[in-house]
């Protein structure tokens, strides 16, 4: 029998990582996806991407790497099952986000500041982990990104570790299935 695998859940953050906590909370990330059969989403690169699709690779899960450039770029990390290339640059963030039925933050500098904005304006649920320092642990603490509703039409939760962010994001993406 095949799996159908009908939840893609976004993981965003830092390309290069900060610390040994991270590691294993972005790995901990790609773990619970896989469990949760769920695919991931990311950029296809280093630091949390590649954390989080090796976690799901050791798993037997599914990862999707959307890269800036093509699948031959360097910096594409060994762990992604499918690459996409669009030759987009930053701008393949926002399909990050569009491609995602909900996104995890770990981290983060401006690439993820526009991924986190992106989510929200795609109106999808939003887990920032609050445990890294960096956009996930600012948005989290703030709670919000934008204070026009309009824009920030989605709820931001927080987690403090993988298991905790993957059970909530899939909380809310389940209920509004």
């Amino acid at each position: 029998m095949v799996q159908k695998y009908t939840t893609q859940i976004g993981v965003i953050g830092d390309s290069i990582i900060r610390s040994k906590q991270q590691y294993e909370i972005c790995y901990e990330l790609g773990k619970e996806i896989a469990r949760a059969k769920a695919i991931l989403i990311c950029g296809g690169r280093g630091g949390v991407m590649e954390a989080a699709a090796k976690g799901v690779f050791d798993s037997g899960g599914i990862s999707v790497g959307i890269l800036p450039t093509d699948e031959k770029d360097p910096e594409v990390n060994q762990y992604i099952t499918i690459r996409i290339p669009t030759f987009l640059y930053w701008t393949r963030n926002s399909l990050v986000s569009l491609a995602s039925d909900g996104v995890i933050a770990c981290g983060g500098r401006v690439g993820t500041l526009s991924e986190l904005s992106y989510a929200c304006m795609y109106g999808k649920p939003l887990v920032c982990i609050t445990s890294i320092p960096g956009w996930s642990r600012e948005i989290g603490n703030r709670g919000t990104i934008d204070d026009r509703t309009e824009i920030d039409s989605t709820k931001i939760l927080t987690a403090i570790n993988g298991v905790e962010a993957v059970k909530k994001v899939l909380s809310v993406i389940l209920s509004s299935k």
